[in-house]
């Protein structure tokens, strides 16, 4: 007959314990990493977002400002005043009156004549009746949009035929 002894337990010492708290340490720091890494992602988009509205606003006010101003553009025309001059509110587009406002874009329109004189695409003419042709910088500058402080900077070149002697 077979007798058969019971079991003895052997004294543990714990290891699995301490790898497992090793693990847990582990996957919490890098847990951590990769919830900082989350936000930075965030923050980033959340620019590019600012960035690309902030453009589309400033894009949307110089397309807005050459539909109104459309046809106008002559030597002096930025000096006149009246249904000669730019139209009344197109060089400002604030939150309260920009498709844009809802989301806290306001932008400034500057526009400035840059020359004006003999229109040379069309070659060589002479006499009273020789076409002339001015050029103009318009600039938009966006600013804000969704809380921030972005900036956005659009220019857009403008030339325009002018009379005969109207360049003085």
């Amino acid at each position: 007959m077979i007798i058969s002894r019971p079991a003895v337990p052997h004294r543990q010492r714990g290891a699995v314990l301490i790898v497992s708290l090793i693990m847990l340490a582990v996957l919490t720091l890098f847990v951590i990493s990769m919830i900082k890494t989350s936000i930075i992602e965030l923050k980033i988009g959340g620019s590019s977002q600012t960035a690309a509205l902030n453009l589309a606003a400033a894009d949307s006010a110089l397309d807005n400002f050459l539909a109104l101003n459309g046809g106008r553009f002559a030597p002096g025309w930025l000096t006149l005043v009246g249904a000669q001059g730019p139209v009344a509110g197109s060089f400002n587009y604030t939150t309260a009156n920009s498709a844009y406002g809802a989301l806290g874009s306001s932008v400034v329109v500057t526009a400035v004549q840059l020359s004006c004189g003999a229109w040379s695409q069309i070659g060589t003419m002479f006499g009273a009746m020789s076409l002339q042709a001015v050029q103009f910088d318009l600039a938009a500058v966006a600013t804000g949009g969704l809380g921030t402080a972005g900036t956005a900077v659009v220019h857009q070149g403008i030339q325009a035929a002018a009379p005969g002697g109207s360049c003085v």
